[in-house]
């Protein structure tokens, strides 16, 4: 198979070639290319260009822009008006001189009218095309007043308005009824995110502190995607967020992509202040541009500062973040009929606590600090991107693009407790296996831990873009190739091995800057189509994608392994008619394909485990005697049959347009049998049991010896976890959207949005559960059971968000009220067999479990109990909560004063839940304002 897709670029370009060495007969004809964009220089898609030749001869040419904002014309030699129109715009009129054989390209720039009736857009619009998602724009952000980037999902069909949060890291779940478990975080980690086409990646993130116990925890995110409260929105022109199958342009990812574009020029200085019930956010931007439109030269500054403070009670909880962004881009054309841009950017990005110590937690009696600590974050990032395009719509060659960008990023937690020791604790410090004595801890001393992380992340891309035009049929093939790398030069936990910050504490130092770096490199051809057949239009886009990681060694199962990503989309626009007067216009699409995520660097790479087993604890009065001996063996957790987790989509989507009366529905189906969870692994450890009693502490002048002390093997089982990809993900749901035009009398549209998921989660693999049962005498249980089924259960949840946006321009006031309806979430453990499929003794030695182990005294304690309410359906009813938000400008816009209200009112009635008991629901309303100047 892998044979013959290589071919399939090769022949599609190929045909193009042909299709481009057709003899065409000389004409007196031209082209021009007409690009249309708004103030910020975003690409107007759908733009209406009328072409009518001087002096008027015929009928006009028509046609709307595409995705990029640009529509060509093949025309006669002659002179030309044109006239560029946009809802809610100017129009904008040129005349131009064709001479025969030229080609032709121009920039215009709309401007919002000042007198005519403007509707905003605050909702999130699908996606034009063969690929399915939905774009949020400027506005719509605005009107939301977002905090962080996790605000926007509100938009998305099913999405649900929530209180802005930064006490735990925040992840992305598209199209899921999500678990909180955290061996089902492939989806999450699956989503890829790209700002102004260089992706944002944590696969090289370190920063935890396993093994450790005790209070003040740290929220950490690991092996679980972009942590969202880091990226702020008020740099951001458009979002456009790709739930269905994106072009395999695109890769490392299982469950969507979001694409992210910030703004460019403007001349605008803004400002934004933003207060609520627990942050507050300043930000402050100033846009610049030098030139005419053809040589333009483009700068952007902006800073932003967040503050949160999730309970003032709690410091632990607070939340800082800083970004800054300096952005530059400049366009200029040659004679050779190429057009070209040159950008870069600098950004850090910035989340830091001060020393945190909580009186009433960490202050003793003695009125001595207990405990306290301090995290920052600090990213720098680098990008360059360059882009050559040729102006002639008639060209084979019509665009190439380079993009490359660095981020290094510095993690550092410091953490300081004083250690209150519970009991005669000895101190852990071997590396290697082996029998050691021991030292004990104090009863109390100080303890301090660095956990210092540092990922750096580099990338670089080359895509070129063929094109060909052959009557009312357009082709295309995109051809490129990508490489990025990941590596870690942190050093890791830094602490003294005989101070630990807990009593408790199972790890050992070891240095992240001493792991490999990962390197992924991927290649892929895509060819897109456009055909109008009649009064038919059909969209195709395929292509296949191939990737492989690099760099891992040869006992790794995805060293130089190739993973191949074909996918397909297609759109067919159905032959217009008229209803009551009214076109009417319905589209069909579809896609399916092929998605694939790498593991990340934790998961590869991940800390040696070690086991500590006391054979001589001889304690007496006398320092001088005492003797604690050890056995220490280390076990290596990686998982060199690891493999990327892979994940197969379809989906069926329909729209129907009809006099400004919007609807469409999608369909959707995604399994992902190969995600990454934490699976357990059986170990069987033997050691020496010595008999303390038979020592003579009368004629001991020192510590005992072990020669000829009377001891007793033991062997015990032992469990460590490591990665495998052992975890399904089935997601499948239908999405909605409905919108109606705007009833001017009342000046308010009303759009409906909602969503039925329903994820389906379990192991895909058999597990090792260990039982929590003790034999007499407290022997440890001599047993771990394999069992076909851990756990299988689904989640559903069915939304519906019903929004009034009323707008009245001339007062320059926009509110929007929703009634967030949640009809109903439910949650069902399905069964699983309580009896394991086979066991291991400590011998390692597996054993079939049967119906005489069943009845066996000993063996039947595998058998695990579970409860009859396990298995009841857990639906939570219907809950509505409304929702309000209002903008007012002043000043001939240059003040917008804004509020929002959460759950303004809400209706949460009580019910019976399961087990037959009465619950209650609550809520309190959140609300914040702002204030944006734009000067």
């Amino acid at each position: 198979m892998g044979c013959k897709l290589r071919h399939i670029p090769l022949l599609l370009f190929g045909a193009l070639l042909g299709l481009s060495g057709r003899a065409q007969e000389p004409d007196m004809r031209g082209s021009i290319t007409i690009e249309a964009t708004d103030s910020l220089h975003g690409m107007l898609a759908h733009a209406v260009v009328a072409v009518r030749s001087i002096p008027e001869e015929g009928a006009p040419r028509a046609a709307a822009t595409d995705a990029d904002g640009r529509c060509s014309f093949l025309l006669p030699a002659g002179s030309y008006e044109a006239t560029v129109s946009y809802v809610g715009y100017a129009p904008l009129r040129f005349r131009f001189d064709l001479p025969a054989g030229a080609a032709l390209f121009r920039s215009v720039r709309l401007h919002t009218h000042t007198t005519q009736i403007r509707d905003v857009v605050i909702t999130a619009s699908e996606v034009r095309g063969p690929v399915s998602g939905v774009r949020i724009g400027r506005e719509a952000m605005q009107h939301l007043q977002p905090s962080s980037f996790e605000d926007l999902l509100e938009l998305l069909p099913g999405g649900r308005a929530s209180d802005p949060a930064f006490s735990g890291s925040s992840h992305i779940r598209l199209r899921e009824a999500a678990s909180s478990s955290s061996d089902y975080s492939t989806s999450a980690l699956g989503v890829s995110f790209l700002v102004d086409g260089a992706p944002l990646s944590n696969d090289a993130a370190l920063q935890y502190s396993g093994g450790l116990t005790g209070g003040g925890s740290i929220p950490m995110s690991l092996n679980a995607g972009i942590d969202m409260r880091t990226l702020a929105t008020d740099e951001i022109a458009s979002v456009e967020i790709i739930q269905g199958i994106p072009s395999v342009e695109y890769g490392d990812l299982t469950s969507g992509l979001v694409k992210i574009r910030r703004k460019e020029g403007g001349r605008n200085l803004e400002a934004r202040f933003k207060a609520d019930l627990k942050s507050q956010l300043f930000y402050l931007g100033k846009g610049f541009e030098w030139g005419e439109r053809s040589e333009r030269l483009t700068m952007n500054l902006g800073a932003n500062f967040l503050d949160s403070r999730a309970d003032p009670r709690n410091p632990r909880q607070n939340y800082r973040r800083m970004t800054a962004s300096w952005r530059m881009k400049k366009y200029w054309e040659d004679g050779s009929g190429h057009r070209f841009s040159l950008g870069g950017s600098i950004d850090y990005t910035g989340s830091f606590d001060r020393i945190k110590s909580d009186r009433d937690i960490d202050i003793g009696q003695t009125g001595r600090p207990m405990e306290r600590y301090r995290a920052n974050y600090s990213s720098l990032a680098a990008a360059l991107n360059f882009t050559a395009e040729a102006t002639r719509a008639a060209a084979l060659f019509r665009r190439v693009e380079f993009t490359a960008s660095a981020d290094a990023d510095f993690d550092i937690t410091d953490r300081w407790r004083y250690v209150v020791a519970s009991a005669n604790v000895p101190i852990r410090t071997a590396l290697e296996e082996g029998v050691y004595d021991a030292e004990i801890l104090p009863s109390r001393y100080e303890a301090t831990l660095r956990t210092e992380s540092k990922p750096f992340y580099a990338y670089a891309k080359a895509v070129a873009l063929f094109g060909k035009q052959y009557g009312k049929a357009r082709y295309t093939l995109r051809l490129g190739t990508d490489w990025s790398m990941a590596k870690n030069y942190g050093g890791g936990l830094l602490y003294d091995v005989t101070r630990p910050l807990s009593e408790g504490m199972s790890t050992r130092p070891r240095r992240y800057d001493a792991l490999p770096a990962l390197h992924r490199l991927a290649a892929f051809a895509e060819t897109t189509g456009t055909l109008r057949p009649g009064r038919w239009r059909i969209d195709a886009m395929a292509g296949v994608r191939a990737t492989t990681m690099a760099n891992l060694g040869e006992r790794y199962a995805l060293q130089g392994h190739i993973y191949l990503d074909p996918r397909l989309n297609l759109s067919i626009g159905l032959p217009t008619f008229e209803v009551a007067g009214h076109t009417m216009r319905i589209t069909l699409a579809g896609g399916t394909g092929w998605h694939t995520k790498t593991p990340t660097l934790d998961q590869l790479f991940p800390d040696p485990v070690y086991f500590d087993y006391t054979q001589l604890n001889y304690f007496p009065e006398d320092p001088d005697k005492r003797r604690i001996q050890m056995v220490v063996y280390r076990y290596d957790p990686t998982n060199y049959d690891l493999r990327a987790a892979r994940n197969f989509k379809w989906e069926v989507r329909g729209r129907a347009e009809w006099s400004g009366f919007d609807l469409s529905l999608a369909w959707f189906r995604e399994d992902m049998t190969s995600g990454f969870r934490t699976s357990t692994q059986v170990l069987a450890y033997s050691y020496l049991d010595y008999d303390e009693t038979a020592i003579d502490d009368a004629a001991l002048t020192g510590p005992p010896s072990v020669e000829g002390l009377p001891a007793t093997e033991q062997t015990v089982l032992a469990t460590a976890a490591r990665t495998t990809n052992g975890s399904r993900t089935l997601k499948k749901g239908v999405e909605f959207t409905f919108s109606t035009p705007r009833i001017r009398p009342l000046a308010t549209k009303l759009s409906v949005s909602g969503a039925y998921f329903r994820t389906e989660y379990e192991n895909s693999e058999p597990q090792y559960i260990a039982t929590s049962v003790a034999l007499a005498g407290g022997k440890p249980y001599p047993y771990i059971g394999l069992y076909a089924q851990e756990e299988r259960f689904y989640n559903e949840v069915f939304n519906t968000n019903f929004l009034l946006d009323t707008q009245i321009p001339r007062l320059g006031l926009i509110f929007s009220t929703s009634f967030q309806c949640q009809w109903f979430t439910g949650r069902k453990q399905q069964w699983c067999d309580p009896q394991p499929v086979s066991y291991l003794d400590t011998d390692l030695q597996e054993h079939t479990f049967t119906a005489e182990s069943a009845e066996d005294g000993i063996l039947q304690h595998m058998i695990r109990q579970v409860s009859d309410l396990t298995y009841l359906y857990r639906r939570v009813p219907f809950s509505m909560y409304v929702n309000l938000k209002v903008s007012k400008r002043l000043y001939r816009d240059r003040i917008t004063a804004a509020l929002f209200v959460n759950r303004l009112f809400d209706y949460s009635p009580a019910y019976i839940n399961e087990s037959g008991g009465l619950t209650r629901r609550y809520s309190d309303p959140y609300f914040g304002m702002e204030l944006n100047l734009k000067l």
